[in-house]
């Protein structure tokens, strides 16, 4: 098993979150996990220097990819959080749905978030 030709895919491309806000799922490319057997996320985002709150990661899962996406997220996960700074973190989805959307949203009450890309890269059998 090897990860499909090393690559990442852009599923959100430079996005902002106002504060206390959160992307669309609209927002997102859908992740087809057909032959899945790993997944990974990759998120970037910068912070403005007077935020004092990060963003947290929210994955939906959908089992025919129509507007059939779940009310809530079957999986999340806080970013790390610096003021002024603009960061990157990957992490291992536990994943069973077929389809699958990511949403952002901003934990921060007065700022908003910024340059917010998600990517994936998946491992197939």
């Amino acid at each position: 098993m090897a990860f499909a030709k090393g690559d990442a895919t852009a599923i959100l491309s430079n996005k902002t979150a106002a504060a206390s806000a959160s992307t669309t799922l609209a927002d997102c490319t859908t992740i087809t996990t057909t032959d899945a057997t790993d997944l990974h996320i990759h998120c970037k985002v910068a912070y403005n220097a007077a935020a004092t709150l990060g963003v947290r990661v929210k994955l939906f899962a959908s089992y025919d990819n129509d507007t059939n996406y779940e009310s809530n997220p079957f999986w999340q996960f806080d970013m790390p959080f610096t003021a002024n700074v603009t960061i990157g973190y990957s992490a291992r989805v536990p994943f069973s749905a077929k389809y699958i959307k990511v949403q952002v949203t901003n934990l921060d009450t007065g700022q908003s978030a910024t340059a917010i890309y998600i990517y994936y890269s998946m491992q197939t059998a």
